[in-house]
């Protein structure tokens, strides 16, 4: 194993293995692709123990230093440097993983806003999987770094400023219960973002459609993707209300919405062309199954539609713009398109409005679901 004399400006820039620091007997930095750790190695009972001891930056190498030196002083008075355990309600004890379970559990039991939790919570265990086990108040900025730079998302900057988006009511919550030391996301510095305003072409519009009704996998999630990018194209809802929608939310052709980003009741008379893209099932069926429960896996399905149609550089949340450009266009008023959206309406006209718009709606979505056929060709609009 590499030994040397560790300083503090070599550390961040020492390659992958072990090294054995030349100033404390027994200290060890192991180096790994994500992180540093450090470790003291002692001989006891006729062989060799490694002891935990942090992590690097957290624990700087002073500070591992003098806990190795802490460490050789308990050997030497023949103390077993193996300290008691913390009590299980101790700060110490508690895992990042337990942290956000402890954070979930009270949100649900509070029951307020918490429409997006769950997908909020996977998304912060899926990026911070290699960090659950650490004990919570020894996860650090430079982790943090660490795993929004790790990440691969197509778009990985925004992708980066969703994890810390997430993560910051968690730490901050943590902070205030005296279970971290200090909520140092707003410290991590986000990257700049732009709205979008890609607005799907007609040849593109064609493209895709004719390719959603083509094979795009053997899943029950892909053969259902297709259909779903068409119904959403057609009622300009959004991606996750559209994956949630159980045959029972339509009743006479309407689907009422209790549930959706807006957190507000939403109500949509569907055209022809939305129920043919429906079909039949039974009240508490998901309409795009997946292979078990809702449909997911949306990244490997949106890459294989991409791959099918030839179109690139768009998201399925661009389908509800393409839709709400196309409506105006088509010269339907800004106030019953932005009433399909399901977006607050200004003033009291947002109160006492909406009730008065259901029939407009329904007429917005038929001249739209007319003009989507006229685009993608009569005869190619059921798969």
């Amino acid at each position: 194993m590499p030994k040397k004399r560790l300083t503090a400006l070599a550390i961040p820039t020492l390659a992958s293995g072990e090294w054995y620091d030349q100033g404390v007997a027994g200290l060890i930095l192991r180096v790994g692709k994500r992180r540093r750790s450090w470790q003291f190695r002692y001989h006891a009972g006729g062989s060799y123990h490694r002891k935990p001891l942090g992590h690097f930056p957290a624990m700087e190498l002073a500070e591992a230093r003098e806990a190795a030196r802490k460490l050789i002083d308990r050997i030497d008075r023949g103390v077993p440097p193996e300290a008691p355990a913390p009590h299980p309600r101790a700060s110490s004890a508690l895992t990042l993983g337990g942290l956000f379970d402890r954070y979930e559990t009270l949100r649900k039991r509070e029951g307020k806003k918490i429409k997006t939790l769950d997908e909020a919570m996977r998304l912060l265990r899926r990026n911070l999987a290699s960090y659950l086990s650490l004990p919570a108040h020894q996860f650090s900025k430079a982790d943090l770094r660490a795993a929004r730079d790790a990440m691969v998302d197509a778009d990985a900057m925004i992708a980066g400023n969703r994890l810390l988006q997430r993560l910051g009511p968690v730490l901050r919550w943590a902070a205030q219960e005296d279970l971290i030391p200090a909520n140092f996301v707003p410290d991590i510095r986000r990257a700049p973002e732009q709205k979008r305003s890609r607005v799907l072409t007609k040849k593109e519009i064609g493209a895709i459609w004719k390719a959603c009704g083509g094979n795009l996998g053997t899943r029950d999630a892909a053969k259902n993707f297709g259909r779903m990018v068409r119904f959403l194209l057609v009622t300009a809802q959004r991606r996750d209300e559209a994956a949630s929608l159980r045959h029972g939310h339509i009743l006479d052709g309407t689907w009422r919405q209790a549930t959706n980003k807006s957190d507000r009741p939403h109500t949509l008379k569907l055209p022809p062309l939305a129920l043919t893209l429906v079909g039949q099932g039974a009240a508490q069926e998901y309409v795009f199954a997946g292979s078990n429960g809702k449909i997911s896996g949306f990244s490997k399905l949106k890459t294989a539609l991409d791959k099918a149609s030839g179109v690139s550089n768009w998201r399925l949340h661009d389908l509800r713009r393409t839709a709400a450009t196309n409506m105006q266009e088509l010269g339907i008023p800004n106030h019953i398109v932005q009433s399909v959206l399901n977006h607050s309406l200004p003033g009291v006209g947002g109160v006492y409005l909406r009730s008065e718009l259901e029939e407009q709606k329904a007429e917005a979505l038929a001249t739209w679901a007319t003009a989507v056929t006229q685009i993608v060709g009569k005869g190619r609009v059921v798969a």
